[in-house]
């Protein structure tokens, strides 16, 4: 009698560094993508295909983001499932140096991580190195409270990834 393997025997291959850092980069990225729309769609009824168009203006520029329709926003939305990826891969590999950030201490360290990258892509990467714009507005405190909230939440979950990540190897 033939036996087929189990499905069981073939789901316990540990998935690679890469698909965790893929998964954690569109996920992280896609539920910030989408807490950005909600913010400013009730905050001030911004279309939420501006939010991703933005981040397209990154690169672009504002009015060639916002004048290319659906592409740049979708082109806006990889961009930042690709930024948040890196901040995966920036934990995990941590964690990989430091095991203690994906032990006990992998929920005050993810929060902070997560602050710290809030820092570094929105008050120093993006004002040195993004396409400059011509509406360069305060934005409310509010927002900038929510952005905080939803990067703590970014760096919790990079913890998350890496601590599965993590037990795999254990």
């Amino acid at each position: 009698m033939h036996v087929l393997p189990s499905v069981h025997a073939q789901s316990a291959r540990p998935l690679p560094t890469w698909a965790w850092v893929a998964f954690g980069g569109v996920a992280l990225g896609l539920a910030d993508l989408a807490f950005a729309a909600l913010f400013w769609f009730l905050h001030s009824g911004v279309p939420p295909i501006r939010i991703p168009q933005s981040i397209a203006g990154w690169v672009l520029g504002p009015a060639v983001a916002r004048s290319g329709g659906v592409a740049t926003a979708f082109a806006g939305a990889a961009l930042y499932c690709y930024v948040v990826g890196a901040m995966v891969a920036g934990y995990v590999r941590l964690s990989a140096h430091w095991p203690r950030l994906r032990g006990d201490a992998a929920w005050w360290a993810g929060a902070l991580y997560g602050l710290a990258m809030y820092v570094l892509l929105f008050r120093i990467v993006l004002p040195l190195f993004a396409a400059p714009s011509h509406a360069s507005t305060a934005m409310p405190a509010a927002w900038t409270l929510s952005c905080l909230v939803a990067y703590w939440g970014i760096g919790m979950g990079c913890a998350w990834i890496a601590r599965a990540h993590g037990d795999r190897d254990a």
